[in-house]
């Protein structure tokens, strides 16, 4: 892709995105499996219809960051995403001011980084087992017998952590029955949750 073909692209998304509305997406975890499903999460996610008997919890069955939402365990589920209708849209100054720092700082992106190989999927999770070597690392941390115990695996502030796969029938509830010791930053689990976690 040339570089001019890359800054039509961006431009064209930043238009699209500035100027809709809230719209829905649904995305599903079929058999218990960690699904991801593109989507544009600029101005916030919000679950509104859940369509499976499993719970879909935020940050702990389903989540968004850049550029899409993931699902695990079961949650199905459709959510908004965009605008929030009512809301007022690009009559201001400052809407237009900002739409135009955020062109600037796409189109001074794309321009140092042209020579860079624009192929990596920075959101595909592979089959469980076959982390790539880079960028992200997976394992695996149970807690048997009920027990509490850390996973031997430290995260830094910028890496995030996800259940990948639960192993357990018991819930693997982020806060609960797992979560991240804020001062050592060691991955941790309790109350019997086994499962497959990535760190990206």
């Amino acid at each position: 892709m040339t570089l001019t073909s890359r800054f039509c692209a961006a431009l064209a998304l930043l238009l699209l995105c500035s100027t809709a509305l809230a719209d829905r997406i649904r995305c599903e975890s079929r058999d218990g499996n960690y699904q991801s499903c593109p989507a544009y999460t600029g101005d916030g996610v919000r679950l509104v219809n859940q369509l499976s008997r499993e719970g879909c919890w935020q940050n702990d069955t389903w989540g968004y960051d850049r550029n899409r939402i993931w699902v695990t365990n079961g949650c199905r589920a459709e959510f908004e995403i965009g605008r929030v209708p009512g809301e007022r849209r690009g009559d201001s100054k400052e809407g237009e001011i900002a739409a135009a720092l955020v062109i600037g700082a796409i189109a001074g992106a794309i321009i140092a980084s042209h020579d860079r190989d624009d192929r990596r999927d920075d959101y595909y999770y592979p089959p469980s087992g076959s982390y790539p070597s880079s960028g992200r690392r997976g394992f695996r941390c149970e807690s048997r017998d009920g027990r509490f115990r850390y996973c031997g695996v430290r995260v830094s502030r910028r890496e995030h952590v996800e259940v990948r796969r639960q192993l357990s029938d018991a819930r693997c509830h982020f806060g609960r029955s797992w979560g991240i010791d804020r001062g050592s930053g060691q991955v941790w689990v309790n109350h019997g949750c086994r499962a497959e976690f990535v760190i990206y």
